[in-house]
């Protein structure tokens, strides 16, 4: 039964194309290779394969690219369609009555995964097993990203001679397409002037989160935050295998220390362009990141089921190591070493997959092509999962210039501390109003409430957190973009302003200042002349000006000292 417009249709294709979807790595595959098909002459349909183990994952992703009718595997069984598109060969899709287009999922065929990890003699996709059904190769078209992957097929499988075809990488290319829209994603990671380093892991125990999971906590525990941000790209499985919930549960730490979680199914290209360092592993994301220029750290590279003829041995072998020295002195490295050109290992035709690509399609169609140049849709907006730090632990020192003191502050988060819980409580600890911590309360040295509010209402609030929490020395509310209010527990109170103006003022900062200077017990007319302090790329000069009337008793800031 060949597949029909309905009566009541508007448009009636004249081809009829079938993606045959196994995963959701699969699935963003095929949607990258369909979005090529920008024409009313051609209807593309799209079909699941049962048995997946990311099946909700697949649903989700169609559904978010658009894709509202999904055919049912029986039924596309029975239905003939002019072509069929696939990036696995998993799930039989050579039972499709159609002429089959096969392509690799993610960078070329590098993994020997059939049942099991290691379980075949060959990269997955270029083992005979999955290429032959009754003698037969199951494809009209095998295309690959390099001639490597094509030589590698004709020595396995001569029959497919002919059938081979290289037309580069798509998803290398979209990401290539995409690099202006750098500043637009760093925007949705809410990154700013810091350096975003983004964790990339494959799955199963050779991974990066399989063989080091703890790394993710010590990178946001040892970066600071005022200087990094972190991400995390965990491919599907991860998320699949136990569900969005329990991963979210298992990382619950990390997210409250303000980890940016990629989504599974769309993101993790726009924060590969987003990203300044990359620490990785075997997986494809890694290899994209280099091929991009990216400073890549390998934190694990499992090669037990790598196939020993794949270039990625040699892409491992040009990559540093991260090892178990400072992460902050190994990551800053990284970022200003240069990267190894690896581009050429696995991928050729940069820039050029979506006229290959069309062509071969086009082809098959029995369709002349369209007259406009070939080439990729923008890639999706980035819309990571981020949770807003709301407590600090600070690190602070007092450098006595010639004329002045400034002081240099570096803030972690206090979910995720560095070294043992006695040596963290050593450091100040700042905790926001937002703070849903209730145990950090009792806790806090200094306070400070971010969202701007009146200030006759501020007043009041700093009054009560020093009255109400006797350990806290210092209380900061947010007065407008550029103005809070400080009040010390020694009695001083000031109005303070970043001289500089450039950036709103954050009244945790202010607060974390407050707390570092008062434990110096430095006097306050400093802030009255400009302190200058420096907290990642930046240096505020925060100004202290006499407090609302409600604080006339206490004196005129240029007198007070702590």
């Amino acid at each position: 039964m060949k597949r029909r417009a309905p009566e009541w249709a508007t448009l009636s294709p004249r081809r009829e194309v079938l993606a045959v979807v196994r995963s959701v790595p699969a699935a963003g595959r095929l949607l990258d290779v369909t979005s090529l098909l920008a024409d009313e002459r051609v209807g593309v349909t799209f079909t699941v394969t049962p048995g997946s183990a990311s099946e909700s994952g697949i649903e989700s992703l169609l559904r978010t690219a658009g894709v509202d009718e999904v055919l049912p595997w029986e039924e596309a069984l029975r239905t003939r369609h002019d072509l069929a598109l696939a990036a696995s060969t998993k799930g039989d899709p050579h039972r499709v009555p159609a002429p089959l287009v096969l392509m690799p999922h993610g960078i070329g065929h590098n993994r020997r995964v059939g049942s099991a990890p290691g379980s075949l003699a060959r990269a997955s996709g270029l083992d005979p097993g999955e290429l032959l059904h009754e003698g037969e190769p199951i494809a009209a078209r095998f295309l690959y990203s390099h001639r490597e992957q094509l030589e590698r097929l004709h020595r396995v499988l001569p029959a497919a001679r002919g059938r081979g075809v290289v037309v580069g990488d798509p998803a290398f290319d979209r990401m290539l397409a995409a690099g202006g829209r750098r500043d637009r994603y760093r925007q949705a990671l809410n990154v700013d002037d810091r350096r975003l380093v983004v964790v990339s892991s494959t799955w199963n125990r050779g991974s990066l989160l399989g063989a080091r999971r703890d790394l993710v906590r010590a990178l946001l525990a040892e970066l600071p935050h005022d200087e990094y941000r972190v991400a995390l790209i965990a491919h599907p499985n991860v998320w699949r295998s136990r569900g969005r919930a329990q991963l979210e549960l298992w990382l619950a730490d990390e997210i409250e220390a303000g980890l940016a979680l990629i989504p599974p199914e769309e993101g993790w290209r726009a924060a590969l362009i987003a990203s300044d360092v990359v620490v990785g592993d075997v997986g494809s994301v890694t290899y994209y990141a280099a091929a991009l220029g990216r400073p890549v750290l390998l934190a694990a590279f499992d090669t037990a089921d790598i196939d020993p003829a794949s270039p990625l041995l040699e892409f491992g072998s040009l990559l540093p190591r991260l090892g178990s020295g400072r992460l902050v002195e190994q990551v800053e490295l990284a970022a200003r070493s240069s990267v190894p050109p690896v581009a050429d290992l696995l991928i050729e035709h940069h820039g050029d997959s979506a006229s290959r690509l069309r062509t071969v399609l086009y082809s098959l169609l029995d369709l002349p092509e369209p007259e406009r140049p070939a080439y990729f849709p923008p890639l999706p907006d980035l819309r990571p999962q981020v949770d807003d730090i709301t407590a600090w632990r600070i690190d602070s020192a007092a450098v006595e210039g010639a004329e002045e003191t400034e002081l240099r502050l570096r803030r972690h988060p206090s979910a995720v501390p560095i070294g043992p819980p006695e040596e963290a409580a050593t450091r100040p600890l700042v905790v926001d109003a937002e703070d849903t911590a209730l145990p950090r309360r009792d806790a806090a040295d200094s306070w400070s409430r971010r969202r701007v509010r009146s200030e006759s209402d501020s007043v009041s609030w700093v009054k009560e957190r020093i009255a109400s929490y006797p350990r806290a020395r210092s209380a900061v509310a947010a007065l407008d973009r550029n103005s809070t209010l400080l009040l010390d527990r020694s009695g001083a109170a000031m109005r303070v302003h970043d001289v500089h103006g450039v950036h709103p003022l954050d009244a945790a900062i202010v607060a974390a200042a407050a707390v570092a200077w008062s434990r110096r017990a430095c006097p306050w007319r400093a802030w009255h002349r400009g302190l200058p302090v420096r907290v990642g790329e930046r240096t505020l000069r925060l100004k202290g000006t006499p407090p609302p009337p409600e604080f006339a008793f206490l004196g005129d800031v240029e007198e007070v000292s702590g």
